[in-house]
């Protein structure tokens, strides 16, 4: 199951549209190992280390720059046959402009907080006729609505994702240390065919929240087990986070997990075209407020080629929800001494609501 020729296609002739509609000459695209999207949605090629950038115009054929010359082949295989390995980022940059029509034109910057103060520099200095623009929200825009092929990645990585929590279930145990847990999630996912994930682990009575990397922490008696799992399959990520209870859960527990579920549930019922993402937050907050909680944290966001797009699931997020939007929604239920709950699975958006990717029960 890998994207096709058609779907790159697709997104090229999009983004050449929108281009045309902004009167953008050229997009420079740029992307790091850790948020790979950007570049990835042009080219299909996820940096490995470090940066890369796309020279994208609206006529002609896309350049994409690497960090070395095995990466140089590997991108090569992907989508934009043209890549090339850079040592200089900002002279090779300037140098593939100048060889196509961008005098006294716009220029899109997408990714800009992957384009250093030097490099937007020497871009000034050496294309002084260019107006640049930031092109983010409108690449972002395009990104947000998943394509018929993209829908399918995420689903088969949802699949994937219960597979890795069930596999969780079966190994954890009073004794087993977070990284001994972490090493099994590991070995599962490989043989699955992830490329890569950012999963969080967390253990004690109440684990309110995942850390962000496991330790040598040993699970106890009476304790719970929390993990937030986002493998990325194909270049496509989605998210599930469950608290388990290693034994019978505490009175306290079960409120816990009571106000979570149903304050995701009526998150999950707004999830559908014309809302807007904070509905779908201001729901979940001012449930689990009446409960006599806290809301901590955002309710969830927007996932694909990178784990966290936008739109985010918060009260200030006036985004208008679109079918073939794929969101994790995660609510956050938090007592006064600190202690909760963190739970969530990933939806597609559809015509007429929200459709389940994941299917592990949240309780």
């Amino acid at each position: 199951m890998k994207l096709t020729v058609q779907e790159r296609d697709r997104r090229h002739k999009a983004v050449r549209k929108m281009m045309e509609e902004k009167d953008l000459s050229i997009l420079v695209v740029a992307s790091n190992a850790m948020w790979t999207g950007h570049v990835r949605y042009l080219s299909n090629y996820p940096p490995h280390f470090g940066y890369s950038y796309v020279v994208f115009p609206r006529e002609g054929a896309p350049t994409i720059f690497v960090f070395s010359g095995i990466q140089e082949r590997v991108a090569a295989q992907r989508w934009i046959s043209d890549a090339r390995q850079s040592s200089n980022y900002p002279a090779d940059i300037v140098k593939r402009i100048k060889e196509l029509d961008h005098n006294g034109k716009q220029i899109g910057l997408v990714g800009v907080e992957n384009i250093s103060f030097t490099i937007y520099e020497y871009l000034k200095k050496e294309l002084p006729t260019v107006t640049f623009v930031n092109a983010n929200k409108e690449i972002f825009d395009l990104r947000m609505v998943k394509s018929a092929e993209e829908q399918a990645l995420a689903r088969e990585c949802a699949r994937i994702t219960d597979g890795l929590y069930k596999r969780v279930k079966e190994v954890a145990k009073v004794g087993m240390s977070e990284f001994d847990i972490y090493a099994e999630m590991d070995y599962f996912m490989r043989k699955q065919g992830v490329e890569t994930a950012f999963n969080l682990i967390g253990t004690g009575k109440y684990p309110v929240a995942p850390f962000l990397a496991p330790s040598g922490r040993v699970l106890q008696e009476g304790e719970s087990l929390i993990v937030e799992l986002t493998p990325r399959f194909e270049g496509y990520y989605t998210q599930l986070t469950v608290v388990t209870p290693l034994a019978e859960p505490t009175p306290k527990m079960k409120e816990f997990l009571d106000v979570g579920v149903a304050a995701q549930q009526m998150g999950v019922a707004l999830l559908k075209p014309g809302n807007k993402a904070s509905d779908v937050a201001n729901v979940m907050k001012a449930y689990i407020e009446k409960a006599g909680y806290a809301y901590p944290y955002r309710g969830g966001h927007s996932m694909g080629h990178d784990l966290d797009e936008p739109p985010a699931i918060v009260p200030q997020d006036e985004t208008v929800l679109q079918p073939g939007m794929t969101i994790v929604i995660h609510p956050c239920v938090m007592d006064k001494n600190g202690d909760g709950v963190f739970i969530g699975d990933t939806y597609l958006v559809t015509e007429t609501g929200a459709e389940p990717l994941n299917h592990t029960p949240l309780k």
